[in-house]
């Protein structure tokens, strides 16, 4: 059996979920210093949750304020993206960096990762406790159990 080497081996599409927080950057450099391989393309994948913005809304608000609330919301995640893929360059990567909005973050990453084929998903945890997972949720434990292809979840660096 031929030895298996960089060059001869499939590249693979790995989604990274991404927020710009301290244990999605560490998702990000555990990747590029332990698992990448030339040829990988990553998918930095920012899901915002729909509520988030639902929430900043009144009831009874006109709508071209809502509008203007989305718009606002709009511009702010495009420089959010605009970072995003400076840090993705800056890692060394090659790659794309995508927003999604769903109901729960968990459903936009996998949303993304059915969408760009993915063989691998990476996820930060912000390492909640037991009790604070049961009853908040938390998006690395709703993507490990609902995911078609393997999750690795980086805990954070100590």
């Amino acid at each position: 059996m031929a030895e298996e080497t960089p060059e001869s081996r499939l590249s693979k599409n790995v989604v990274i979920a991404y927020d710009g927080s301290e244990h999605a950057k560490n998702a990000v450099k555990f990747y590029a210093e332990k698992l990448h391989m030339p040829g990988d393309h990553v998918f930095l994948v920012y899901s915002v949750e729909v509520s988030d913005v639902i929430q900043q809304a009144p009831f009874s608000m006109d709508p071209e304020v809502f509008k203007d609330l989305v718009q606002k919301e709009v511009k702010r995640i495009q420089g959010e993206l605009i970072e995003f893929a400076k840090y993705l360059r800056a890692m060394k990567l090659e790659g794309t960096v995508k927003s999604t909005h769903a109901q729960k973050p968990g459903e936009g990453i996998l949303n993304i990762a059915k969408e760009v084929n993915a063989s691998l998903i990476i996820t930060g945890s912000r390492g909640q406790s037991k009790l604070r997972r049961t009853f908040l949720g938390s998006v690395s434990d709703y993507v490990m159990h609902h995911s078609p292809v393997p999750v690795l979840v980086c805990r954070r660096e100590n």
